[in-house]
């Protein structure tokens, strides 16, 4: 299957992980950190991080470190999925495309995103993955 990589973003703003809620047609509504693809042309992939992370949530700027990179279908794809950490954002105006009307954005402490993810409202892997991550970088579990 061809498809372009894909980045996560663990944005931290005020300690608070920001956390996206939208459906998707294919799975319904869910959970999952901000993120998108990368372009597969010209785009490298913590470009693609700043700018869906910008086009989603409004936040810019800020310290960024690479999570390191997932297969998520490796079976099916060799498709990554780059991990972000994201810290001292700068707020802005979202710029949502068409097909994210319905995106919304939630600020959702990390203790809440990890049991919000062992619950299962957080159903995308990568994102789940990023949230334990960082929760235990956090000395959080």
């Amino acid at each position: 299957m061809e498809t372009p990589d894909q980045v996560r973003i663990a944005a931290l703003v005020d300690g608070r992980l920001l956390v996206v809620e939208q459906y998707h047609y294919l799975v319904g509504p869910l959970w999952q950190l901000p993120g998108g693809a990368v372009d597969p042309d010209d785009e490298d992939p913590q470009a693609a991080a700043r700018r869906e992370l910008a086009e989603e949530t409004g936040y810019r700027g800020g310290a960024w470190t690479s999570q390191g990179t997932l297969f998520p279908l490796p079976g099916a794809t060799p498709a990554r999925v780059h991990l972000w950490r994201a810290e001292h954002l700068n707020s802005g105006a979202a710029a949502l495309e068409p097909s994210e009307a319905d995106l919304r954005v939630h600020h959702v402490s990390l203790a809440d995103a990890v049991r919000e993810t062992l619950d299962g409202r957080v159903r995308c892997a990568p994102s789940a993955a990023l949230i334990l991550a960082v929760a235990a970088s956090h000395g959080q579990r």
